[in-house]
Order: C-alpha cells, then sequence, then structure tokens
C-alpha cells in the first residue's frame, strides 16, 4: 500500500547565531527540535502575512467607501435615476 507523505523536507542554509539560538530554546525546553523551532516561525511568519493582507484590504475599503458613497447619493445619479439611466448596447 502506497502512504501519503503528510510533510516534506526543506533544506536550508542559516546563519550559525541563529542555529544557536534555535539551540538555546531546545535547551531551555521551548521546542524538542530545530524543525519544530522552523515550522513555529514559519506558521507565525504566514500568519502575520495574511493578517496584513487583510489590514491593507480593509484599509483600501475603507479610503474607497466615502468616494463611492459621494458618488452614491450624487445629484448626477439622482438625474440618470429619473430619466432611466442610458440604453446600452453592446458593440456601439
Amino acid at each position: 500500500m502506497n502512504e501519503v507523505a503528510t510533510t516534506v523536507k526543506v533544506s536550508a542554509r542559516i546563519p550559525k547565531g541563529l542555529a544557536e539560538r534555535m539551540d538555546r530554546l531546545i535547551e531551555e525546553g521551548l521546542y524538542s527540535s530545530r524543525s519544530e523551532v522552523i515550522k513555529d516561525a514559519l506558521r507565525r511568519f504566514l500568519f502575520d502575512e495574511r493578517l496584513d493582507e487583510e489590514l491593507e484590504r480593509r484599509a483600501y475599503l475603507k479610503a474607497v467607501e466615502k468616494i463611492l458613497r459621494e458618488d452614491w447619493e450624487s445629484e448626477a445619479d439622482e438625474y440618470w435615476d429619473e430619466v432611466g439611466g442610458i440604453p446600452y448596447e453592446p458593440g456601439q
């Protein structure tokens, strides 16, 4: 029977100082291995990236919300609502 791998091996070179700091975290009992340190760091990084993207999206929506509201409530829109808009024919 073929087993599906649930993990992938990734090799990376890191500065000696970072490896020493990881080893101290392991010695202090905060992590069981370098692999656990790296996985935790990657999870935190990806979470922060996702949070940054969400905050950026919200800031963009907030910035355009005022513009869209002003446009929606403009006198020009009221005029076009009254006259029924402009007929649209694709390709013309």
